[in-house]
């Protein structure tokens, strides 16, 4: 009878053990499809505060980014355009928001991207929409979960290079991407319209 209930208990631990054992989490080796981030910006009228929440803006629709480099010709050539396209009422600014991500922290400074791209007064490169400065401490951030990433800013938007031109859909997830350095309507049309697609 003693051998019985031993073996019954032996069999009890052996199918419940997987039950009380501790799940160990594998980290994933590529970041979220819905990706989240905050980051300081200039801090002008224009960046809306002095933190950017890609999420919070994403609420209104959808986010066309643009990362940009103070010495980077091409990403000049892409505000102009942007800026001016806007302005003269050739794309419609209603279906989606724009912002400029500076992508080289670890190179250029603050102040060299607000003398680029800040001040209305100063150059025709400015930029009347929130400017971004994440630096490489500032981790992506699954958009669903609200979890921190082992995963850079940088990393979870696969590394651009400058200028690339970025659609990110209200869910988080990057739509559409062009890498032409230099500014190209029929692109930025292209960009537009699935803006359009996915915002109605």
């Amino acid at each position: 009878m003693q051998h019985r209930f031993l073996s019954i208990l032996v069999s009890l631990v052996i199918l419940l053990s997987g039950c009380i054992a501790s799940v160990e989490e594998v980290p994933s080796s590529d970041p979220p499809l819905q990706l989240s981030f905050s980051a300081e910006t200039l801090d002008r009228v224009e960046d809306g505060g002095s933190e950017f929440n890609l999420k919070e803006t994403l609420e209104d629709k959808p986010v066309l980014v643009l990362w940009v480099a103070a010495g980077c010709s091409g990403c000049h050539d892409w505000t102009k355009m942007i800026r001016e396209s806007i302005s003269n009422g050739s794309i419609n600014a209603s279906f989606e928001n724009v912002v400029s991500i500076h992508r080289w922290s670890e190179i250029e400074s603050a102040e060299q991207v607000m003398d680029v791209f800040g001040l209305e007064e100063n150059n025709s490169y400015y930029s009347p929409w929130p400017i971004v400065l994440p630096k490489e401490t500032d981790m992506i951030v699954d958009f669903e979960t609200g979890i921190e990433t082992d995963f850079s800013v940088i990393e979870g938007f696969n590394s651009p290079g400058t200028p690339t031109v970025q659609l990110i859909g209200q869910d988080g997830v990057k739509m559409w991407q062009s890498k032409s350095y230099w500014a190209n309507f029929s692109v930025l049309q292209e960009a537009w319209d699935v803006a359009e697609m996915i915002s109605t």
